[in-house]
């Protein structure tokens, strides 16, 4: 991940210099700005943001929290965890710059504002008795179905909003032209599935799930893709695994969206269990070879010990910093637990597949917290839990009992 150095966080270190800060922060910042240089392009790399990290341990060593949240953010600004606008609105960097956000901010409103009132207006022109329960389920209608905007085909530049049955005939052409393909019927598939079935006209509930079932096949297909090209670099597969965090398993809630609950800390992908407690995925490239010989064995190399290693160095920081981030984020952070995730038995081919996941579950035993797995034991577990569930909605849809013959394609 490339650092960001640009004029702004310049002005922003020299903004939490002019705060206030001790001279032994004051002497990492001003190395921070030396490294920069003065003029665009501005100097980044590893080097500023060890020297920021430096800035912030040395606040935090000194009880300073006020200089150390704002090195927090300087460091969040630098590895593009935190938005330009924030930092210039939090620290008052722009002031112009400001002004057209909150002038773009107002015309939006005012725009809706128009909007809304012109529906209100309409509403009770076309029916003068209706209530206020009558009013309010109108305007759930009218502005919560957001996706239903189209644009109108016989004006172009103008647009509609489809309401009511129109609206689910608009999601059901989607899934049919878009969500749904066919595929050859196998000799040998199962017949309870490509045969003829019995199956009802289906409620909206039940082209959901299958609509949301033929997505996440397609995205296992594309993150296998991924994962079986050997130049996928770390960060081609945490774009593809963001996207579909249902792969790590149903009990996890969606994505934290808080990669920086530790100073200088960037989590790949931090997730909740229901109980609130901290689960983190720390990834690594898929064409790495995980496995060493040991005498007549196998064990676990030196890029899975680091890889533990540094997810260890996460779960005691998270530990050390458990009040402030219970209290500022509302996550338990002293009970949580990590996988890492790496290597593929395809690119180590001399390595029987069964023995290293063998070997993995062994040296994953004796640890506490941590899990090490490969991708394709991440991919073979959620195509597992895929082909359930795509079974399960097949049984429901063979035994409904309103049915008529049609065929269900796999």
């Amino acid at each position: 991940m490339r650092t960001r150095s640009d004029r702004t966080l310049r002005d922003l270190i020299k903004k939490i210099i002019e705060l206030g800060v001790s001279e032994h922060v004051l002497g990492f910042l001003e190395d921070a700005l030396r490294h920069m240089g003065n003029r665009n392009p501005y100097r980044g790399g590893k080097e500023l943001l060890f020297l920021l990290r430096y800035a912030e341990g040395a606040a935090r060593e000194e009880q300073d929290y006020l200089a150390s949240e704002r090195l927090e953010d300087a460091l969040a600004y630098a590895m593009n965890t935190m938005l330009r606008p924030d930092i210039g609105i939090k620290y008052n960097l722009a002031p112009e710059f400001q002004r057209n956000l909150l002038t773009i901010v107002r015309q939006t409103y005012t725009g809706f504002a128009k909007v809304f009132l012109s529906s209100v207006r309409t509403f009770l022109a076309e029916n003068p008795s209706a209530t206020v329960a009558d009013l309010q389920s109108h305007l759930i209608d009218e502005f919560a179905p957001a996706r239903t905007v189209a644009e109108d085909e016989e004006q172009p530049g103008h647009y509609r909003v489809l309401r009511g049955p129109r609206e689910s005939h608009a999601w059901l052409r989607e899934v049919l032209a878009q969500r749904l393909s066919f595929e050859e019927r196998s000799d040998h598939a199962d017949p309870e599935l490509c045969g003829p079935t019995r199956t009802e006209e289906l409620s909206m509930e039940e082209l959901a799930h299958l609509a949301q079932l033929r997505i996440r096949s397609d995205a296992l297909r594309q993150l296998a893709a991924v994962v079986h090209n050997p130049h996928s670099t770390e960060a081609d597969l945490q774009h593809q695994l963001q996207r579909n965090l249902w792969i790590f398993g149903g009990s996890y809630l969606p994505d934290l969206g808080r990669r920086r609950l530790v100073a200088g800390t960037e989590l790949d992908i931090p997730l909740l269990r229901p109980d609130g407690s901290l689960h983190v995925v720390e990834l690594k490239r898929a064409n790495v070879r995980i496995m060493t010989g040991q005498r007549n064995g196998l064990i676990p190399n030196v890029k899975v010990h680091r890889a533990v290693g540094q997810v260890m160095n996460y779960l005691l920081a998270l530990d050390e910093d458990r009040p402030r981030i219970l209290d500022r984020h509302g996550v338990d952070a002293r009970r949580a637990a990590a996988t890492v995730v790496l290597g593929h038995p395809r690119f180590q081919p001399d390595v029987d597949e069964a023995e290293m996941n063998e070997v993995l579950r062994t040296y994953s035993s004796h640890l506490a917290r941590v899990e090490v797995i490969t991708y394709k034991q991440l991919l073979d577990g959620a195509s597992n839990a895929l082909g359930l569930a795509q079974a399960d909605a097949s049984r429901r849809i063979h035994n409904s009992d309103d049915a008529t013959n049609s065929y269900l394609g796999g």
